[in-house]
């Protein structure tokens, strides 16, 4: 990128893909995997149709927001990972991993220091509930257009190197030295620290990036209520854990009295699994007044994605 660098405290993994701000040193191999699997997951170009995909109406008065936020991603899977580890027993019955392991059902409070097996099973859980908790934390549309508004007219503050990732892909997917086809001198955007043809991007052509971002992302939106990401990440990944055990997602609908009223609920091996993983994503959501996840619609959207396991 086009700027001063910072300092050499941290290892700034800022383009292409802004994966991480991590210090030096604070990785130990358990978080190392997963952190891979994170990085490969939101260092993609797709991450802005996974993440910004579900655009609502749009307020009419939104503050921009001109730099990035400290990233959440570690620091998020710790807890979703110190949640886990207590509670192994019941969550690793639900998979099936000590029958798979001809091993004994431990106590259901057993603790003792996890096994490399029971660490690799908890942790794809844990890496699962931080990609969705970091999706939903994601910029708001309306944000991301106020800042692009905000770009388009003081293009000087793209080269302060302060610019939140999401705003940067955008400017990115939509930069145009001339006539091209745009995104074609991506490389200029993310800046000099990449190989191949770049060059300093100019402040006309930010501004032109900037509002053609703008009209591609009102185009795009969607009416009514935003579309939860999480739900979605949960279903297909937390759904692929579970079917790697070899059982079937089968959706069930048992009665039950609520009042002086009958009511069907979801049931199931796998609503039961859900309901043991997703607790700290859940308090994690409701801590900041962010929109929730539910077990009965994760059950959904995987049963509707693989109607023939039903």
């Amino acid at each position: 990128m086009w700027f001063h660098p910072r300092p050499a405290c941290s290892e700034w993994n800022s383009r292409p893909g802004r994966r991480v701000r991590l210090n030096q040193g604070c990785l130990n191999n358990d978080v190392e995997k997963s952190t891979a699997s994170l990085c490969e997951h939101f260092s993609r170009r797709p991450l802005q149709v996974e993440l910004f995909g579900g655009r609502g109406p749009m307020p009419t008065l939104s503050k921009a927001r001109l730099t990035e936020c400290e990233s959440p991603w570690l620091e998020t899977w710790d807890k979703m990972h110190q949640y886990l580890c207590p509670n192994k027993v019941p969550i690793l019955t639900a998979l099936g991993f000590y029958a798979e392991h001809d091993l004994p059902n431990p106590e259901a409070d057993s603790a003792g220091t996890l096994t490399v097996d029971e660490k690799a099973e908890l942790g794809a859980i844990a890496t699962a509930l931080t990609i969705a908790a970091v999706a939903s934390d994601a910029m708001p549309t309306a944000v991301l257009i106020a800042t692009l508004h905000k770009v388009s007219s003081c293009p000087l503050l793209f080269f302060s190197g302060q610019l939140p990732a999401a705003v940067e892909w955008e400017i990115a997917g939509n930069y145009q030295r001339g006539c091209e086809k745009p995104a074609t001198h991506w490389r200029d955007v993310w800046g000099n620290q990449l190989e191949g043809d770049v060059e300093v991007p100019t402040q006309p052509n930010i501004t032109r990036a900037a509002l053609s971002a703008i009209d591609s992302i009102q185009g795009e939106r969607r009416r009514g209520r935003p579309y939860n990401v999480a739900n979605q990440i949960l279903a297909d990944r937390l759904g692929e854990i579970f079917r790697q055990t070899g059982q079937l997602i089968v959706r069930i609908r048992q009665p039950a009295m609520r009042g002086d009223e009958l009511v069907f609920i979801e049931a199931g091996p796998f609503y039961d699994f859900l309901e043991l993983v997703v607790p700290p994503l859940q308090r994690y959501l409701r801590e900041r007044e962010l929109a929730p996840v539910t077990v009965d619609t994760v059950v959904r959207f995987v049963t509707e994605a693989f109607p023939s396991v039903q």
